[in-house]
C-alpha cells in the first residue's frame, strides 16, 4: 500500500531537477535554506518534497522509520511548545520525505549525505542517518540502478557492496561514527538506470542529531 501509495503521489507531483551541495552531497534540506547548484554529470534525477503531515499513510511511514531507528517516533513530527523537555527544538529532527524518479541513462554519482555545519553553530548538527526506501525493483545480477557504496566492505565484499532496488525492501546507513565525527566510508551513490530497466523511483528520509539545521 505504501509503496504505490508513494509512487501514485510522486507521479502526480510537480517534480524539480535535483541539485546538490557545493560540497558534492544533496544540498536540498528542508530546513535552513542553503547555497544550491544544479549539476547533471553528478546528479541527474527529478524530485519533490512531502511533509508527514500530508496523510496517515505518511505518518505510518514516519513510524515505522522511528521503529528502524529505535527513536521515539515523537522526536520525528512538529511540536507545538516546549513544554516536554525531552526535545530541544520545536521541529522534527527528520526532513520531509524526499520523492526521487531516476529515468533512464540518470544516476547520482558518489556522494556524502553529510554537510558541516557552520564552525560557530551551536549544536552542530549533522544529517546523522539516511534510510532510502525502494518503490521499484531492478533484477539482482543485472548491471545499473543499484545503490552503491564503493568504500564498504564486509566478510563477503571487500571492494565496495552494492545494493539492488526491491520495491518494499529499504537500507538504512549512519552518516556519522559513534564518536561523533562524521564517516567517510558513509560515501555512497546511486548508479546509471540503463536503457530497459524503466524508471527508478526511491524515497529519501534523512534525520539529524541533535537539530535539524
Amino acid at each position: 500500500v505504501e509503496v504505490d501509495y508513494l509512487l501514485d503521489l510522486g507521479s502526480n507531483s510537480t517534480l524539480v531537477e535535483s541539485s546538490v551541495s557545493p560540497g558534492g552531497g544533496s544540498s536540498e534540506t528542508t530546513a535552513t535554506p542553503k547555497k544550491k547548484r544544479r549539476d547533471s554529470n553528478a546528479r541527474s534525477s527529478s524530485n519533490t518534497w512531502i511533509p508527514r503531515s500530508a496523510s496517515s499513510i505518511l505518518d505510518v511511514i514516519h513510524r515505522r522509520a522511528a521503529d528502524v531507528l529505535k527513536i521515539d517516533e515523537s522526536f520525528l513530527r512538529h511540536h507545538s511548545t516546549h513544554d516536554d523537555l525531552r526535545y530541544s527544538t520545536s521541529h522534527s529532527i527528520s526532513e520531509m520525505v524526499q520523492l526521487v524518479r531516476y529515468k533512464e541513462t540518470e544516476q547520482y554519482k558518489p556522494h556524502h549525505d553529510f554537510t558541516y555545519s557552520k564552525i560557530d553553530s551551536r549544536y552542530q548538527p549533522v544529517r546523522f542517518a539516511t534510510l532510502i526506501l525502494y518503490l521499484t525493483s531492478a533484477k539482482e545480477g543485472e548491471e545499473g540502478g543499484r545503490t552503491t557504496f564503493p568504500r564498504a566492505m564486509n566478510a563477503e565484499f571487500h571492494d565496495g557492496i552494492g545494493i539492488w532496488p526491491e520495491a518494499g525492501k529499504a537500507v538504512l546507513f549512519y552518516n556519522v561514527l559513534p564518536d561523533g565525527n562524521v564517516d567517510d566510508w558513509s560515501v555512497h551513490g546511486g548508479e546509471e538506470v540503463l536503457n530497459g530497466q524503466g524508471e527508478k523511483w526511491i524515497a529519501n528520509l534523512w534525520v539529524w542529531d541533535p537539530v535539524m539545521d
